[in-house]
């Protein structure tokens, strides 16, 4: 990158220094062919999170329930929690490589091989039948999706859009997990009423299938076959910029912001809010469709305030960015209360609201700042986001602990109270201690590095 690092991103300005090109060192119009490229890196990244997160929305046929069809797997909680952490898994090992993975065999053929994992996952199951344990080892091979596509795609978006419009472009593309839930949370159900857990694993197939032909197909990099990385050093070398204590401290903010958000209430609000109240753990008993709705809720409402979570990350003064890891800490400390009691469903319904809104604000105001903290160069800041990734990975990884609470009869609530509630007072005093620096230092490394 000719040693200029470029801005953190929001839905006004770039998120994280990745790669450059010509266009992007350029002042130009937007060529019309970013458009394309746009269109079939959404697709295909959509395919991803899409294929991890479609067990959630049909859990009966998963967990073993009451009401679960003949045609199921018949899991425990725990079991189901570790259905999602085996895709976690594969992301924890890539979160520091993928980047110079990208940089080996090119961001094209990084994007097909993580695709192809969602495919590949997802045939597996369906080959296998009720087989638990092809059902892991699928899961396994899906983690290939979120763990490489993660860092290839943005990329790719950066390469093609001029700093116009790249911050509005890669802010559009950060949806791609909330929507993805969002579409998974609507569909899903229908399908599953109609052709079983089979019908819902076709369905992301074909969607993955399609979305990898027409991006084989369609994409190209602007100028050459690689993109300049303006990466400093070896892998190695890399580790050295991690001696930052506050990036240490921003990754446990985060690592509790994933446990709450993906492995509590996107793995487990569905199956609480169709459990009957006279289970043990009891729910609400909702049908398979609203309580679908409600998770499509928290997703939804997470498009709006994951860009506007960005933005009150950019304007607030360097010194006060904290601010957004406190709020969110603060925020989960009501909303788990008011989403997972019995006793009342208007209550339960704010919860998920409070959710949808702290889920957008941590997950759009907490990567941004992972770069304003270590913006030293492209290499650190690129750093800097893959910390963040492997915390969210790791994060991911609490599903079956949290299951084997509600195993043991014990209540949604009563969980939340022995694990995020004392969890989340360590994310606020965590993001109270982080200290990026004064603004007018930030301003002068800003100013060397034009």
């Amino acid at each position: 990158m000719e040693g200029k690092t470029q801005e953190p991103m929001t839905m006004s300005g770039p998120q994280t220094p990745t790669a450059s090109s010509y266009i992007t060192k350029s002042d130009q119009k937007t060529p019309r062919y970013a458009w394309v490229i746009w269109i079939v890196t959404y697709l295909v990244s959509f395919a991803a999170p899409l294929g991890q997160f479609k067990l959630v929305s049909i859990p009966t046929y998963f967990i073993a329930t009451p009401v679960s069809p003949a045609e199921s797997f018949m899991m425990t909680g725990a079991g189901f929690g570790m259905l999602m952490t085996c895709v976690s898994l594969i992301g924890i090992v890539l979160a520091f490589p993928a980047a110079f993975i990208c940089r080996r065999i090119g961001l094209k053929w990084t994007v097909f091989i993580a695709t192809l994992g969602v495919i590949i996952g997802g045939i597996i199951p369906l080959l296998a039948g009720e087989n638990v344990t092809m059902l892991y080892v699928g899961r396994f091979i899906e983690g290939l999706g979120i763990g490489l596509t993660g860092v290839a795609a943005p990329t790719i978006i950066t390469l093609w859009f001029p700093e116009k419009t790249r911050g509005v472009m890669l802010g559009l593309w950060a949806t791609w997990v909330p929507l993805s839930i969002t579409l998974d949370s609507i569909v899903c159900p229908g399908i599953a009423a109609a052709a079983g857990w089979r019908g819902v694993f076709t369905f992301v197939v074909v969607f993955a299938a399609v979305a990898l032909v027409l991006f084989m197909l369609l994409c190209k990099m602007p100028d050459t076959k690689e993109a300049d990385y303006g990466v400093e050093g070896s892998f190695v070398d890399c580790f050295k910029l991690l001696k930052n204590k506050n990036i240490w401290l921003l990754a446990v903010v985060f690592f509790i912001f994933i446990i709450g958000q993906t492995g509590i209430v996107n793995t487990y609000l569905p199956n609480f809010l169709q459990t009957s109240p006279d289970a043990t753990p009891p729910g609400f008993g909702w049908d398979e469709q609203s309580a679908g709705l409600g998770l499509a809720l928290v997703t939804s409402l997470g498009l709006v305030f994951n860009p506007l979570g960005g933005h009150l990350c950019a304007v607030l003064p360097h010194h006060l960015k904290r601010i957004v890891p406190m709020t969110a800490a603060v925020l989960f400390l009501i909303c788990f209360y008011c989403m997972f009691q019995t006793e009342s469903v208007p209550l339960c319904w704010v919860g998920i609201v409070l959710m949808g809104i702290c889920g957008g604000i941590g997950g759009g105001g907490l990567r941004p700042l992972a770069p304003s903290i270590m913006h030293q160069s492209a290499m650190a800041a690129t750093m800097s986001m893959a910390v963040l990734q492997f915390a969210q990975c790791v994060g991911n990884c609490f599903s079956p602990i949290y299951g084997g609470l509600i195993d043991s009869g014990m209540t949604y609530w009563n969980a939340c109270l022995v694990t995020i509630i004392p969890l989340s007072v360590i994310m606020l005093i965590c993001g109270f201690l982080i200290r990026p620096g004064k603004d007018s230092e930030y301003q002068k490394v800003r100013a060397e590095q034009k």
